[in-house]
């Protein structure tokens, strides 16, 4: 079957409301943000059963058409040869010939951009929130998808599995590391400043940036696999995110039965989400079987916690 349209949506829509499209006290544009609302919702699990007045208790299965991935390539973290104050248009680094020329970078929970690279010191400086001491770490940091809405996984040199952290933690994670100690900030070995090196880890920055921290080798891949968000339907040829007749079957229903529900028509408003649950259900069940009945880009444990083998 053909993928839907937003046409083919506003077509059921009127058609399950009993109304004519010209002359519904629902316009066109209100029509469309309840279409696109209810796509998200079918896409992110956040379903209300009208029944129970409660979140459908659906079982989380990964829907393949909403799987995108983006690859990374790992930079040295660095450091601070000299302290900046606040709202500072240049920053002095130890060695910055690793980092992008243009980019971003983040020092103690401050995300900064910079605009020119001259490989010890970053230019056109913008984000200085306030100021940071000498020697104060200084991570790559880098833009999410534009269309990123979760991470499935994401497989760091093709072998080990990165764990989640959330951002807040990692500063004091890499300052109190049990068994590590600061190395001197005197000698050479600035650059190593722990004695014993930290497993890898990632953390999702208010949703816009992807953050490997403790990654102390430079050009190794970072494969993200993530799941998108659904594609906003604006113009009448726009294509649903969700494929065939399961947009058809749960997106204007969902939106029609909302509108009942909230106008006082709770009986046809009830009869109208037995249906589109069951379809939502058929739909992440056969998406469920889907998976399971294919190896390929699955991920297997094999032996440590952290080692996975990629198919």
């Amino acid at each position: 079957m053909a993928t839907k349209t937003l046409q083919n949506m506003r077509d059921i829509f009127y058609a399950i409301l009993k109304e004519n499209e010209d002359t519904s006290a629902y316009p066109l544009t209100l029509a469309d943000v309840l279409i696109n609302s209810a796509q998200n919702n079918i896409c992110s699990w956040n379903i209300t059963d009208l029944n129970t007045s409660n979140k459908a208790k659906i079982e989380k299965w990964p829907l393949p058409f909403l799987y995108s991935d983006k690859f990374y390539t790992t930079v040295q973290d660095n450091y601070l040869s000299a302290a900046t104050t606040i709202w500072a248009t240049t920053l002095s680094i130890t060695d910055s010939s690793w980092f992008a020329s243009t980019w971003s970078v983040w020092i103690d929970w401050n995300i900064i951009t910079y605009t020119w690279n001259t490989w010890t010191w970053f230019t056109w400086v913008t984000g200085v929130l306030f100021a940071h001491k000498s020697w104060a770490r200084v991570t790559q940091i880098f833009s999410l998808p534009t269309d990123y809405a979760t991470t499935n996984r994401v497989i760091y040199n093709s072998q080990i599995a990165l764990k989640n952290r959330d951002y807040r933690d990692i500063y004091m994670q890499l300052n109190n590391f049990k068994g590590n100690v600061w190395a001197n900030n005197n000698v050479s070995t600035t650059l190593n400043r722990f004695t014993q090196d930290i497993p890898p880890f990632y953390s999702i920055v208010k949703q816009d940036y992807f953050l490997p921290f403790q990654l102390n080798n430079s050009w190794y891949a970072i494969h993200q696999i993530y799941e998108k968000t659904p594609t906003a339907m604006t113009a009448w040829t726009d294509l649903c995110t969700i494929p065939d007749a399961y947009s058809e079957q749960t997106i204007p229903f969902i939106a029609v039965a909302d509108i009942l529900w909230h106008r006082g028509e709770e009986a046809r408003a009830l009869e109208l989400n037995k249906f589109w649950v069951g379809k939502v259900l058929s739909m992440y069940d056969y998406y469920a079987n889907f998976n399971n009945e294919s190896l390929h880009n699955q991920r297997i444990e094999c032996g440590s916690a952290d080692a996975y083998l990629n198919i």
